[in-house]
């Protein structure tokens, strides 16, 4: 099985983007040049298994999620934990415990939602 090298590069130029970095400040990060890693992103060039490596680390991914596009479960629990706690930093005590309510009656609802699912 080829790498998709296209699919990947995608991937890493929407992840750089979500974490508002610069092509320059990637590239730096994992010491290769601009050119280079503008190559990686448009999928013109074929790369080390120690530049992905450095890739996961630089972007905190998992290599299956750049390769194959995949978060394992942990990936997604880190991920979405990470964004809870940004959305609630600038909350006040009152706003986090309603919200705290609010998560704990909306998982309930997901979860009675899924057994009604999979009974079908």
């Amino acid at each position: 099985m080829e790498a998709d090298y296209i699919a990947i590069g995608k991937r890493i130029k929407q992840l750089r983007r979500q974490r508002n970095m610069s092509q320059e400040v990637l590239a730096s990060r994992i010491a290769v040049s601009v050119p280079h890693m503008s190559n990686i992103e448009n999928g013109k060039t074929k790369f080390s298994l120690p530049v992905l490596l450095s890739l996961t680390g630089a972007l905190e991914v998992t290599p299956d999620v750049l390769l194959v596009g995949l978060e394992s479960k942990a990936g997604v629990r880190e991920r979405v934990l990470k964004e809870v706690a940004a959305q609630l930093e600038d909350c006040n005590e009152a706003q986090m415990q309603l919200l705290s309510e609010i998560f704990i009656h909306s998982k309930k609802i997901l979860q009675q939602y899924d057994k009604n699912v999979n009974k079908k």
